[in-house]
């Protein structure tokens, strides 16, 4: 992981532990990763993917709020819970329950181009 990115993950972590500590403890457990494979963010459920890119143009509020995302799929069981429903659908139904628990912190930015962001 390259040293920029894991400055803005670290200091992401470490504003999760000023501003929330239940979403803090579940960052203790994240494992994530940096890779040009995708083109935003995401998981499989057990560790989380980001490009180095998409991270470095965000907002400290806006990385805080995707490292919540994707935290909160996996911390969900949203991958593992999904079995034969529709893919697309699926995610989209997930992503309306994450975002909304997010907003509902009052605290964090969802990205712009994240579904059932109203930013």
């Amino acid at each position: 992981m390259s040293d920029d990115c894991q400055a803005l993950l670290s200091a992401t972590r470490l504003r999760l532990r000023m501003h929330s500590p239940f979403f803090a403890t579940l960052a203790l457990f994240a494992r994530y990763y940096v890779t040009e494979a995708l083109p935003t963010a995401g998981t499989e459920g057990k560790n989380i993917y980001f490009n180095p890119h998409y991270l470095a143009q965000l907002t400290p509020p806006e990385r805080d709020g995707l490292f919540l995302h994707e935290l909160l799929h996996g911390a969900l069981l949203h991958q593992s819970r999904q079995a034969s429903r529709l893919p697309e659908l699926w995610n989209i139904a997930a992503d309306i329950v994450v975002n909304g628990m997010i907003v509902a912190e009052g605290k964090f930015v969802i990205p712009k181009g994240v579904y059932g962001n109203r930013n």
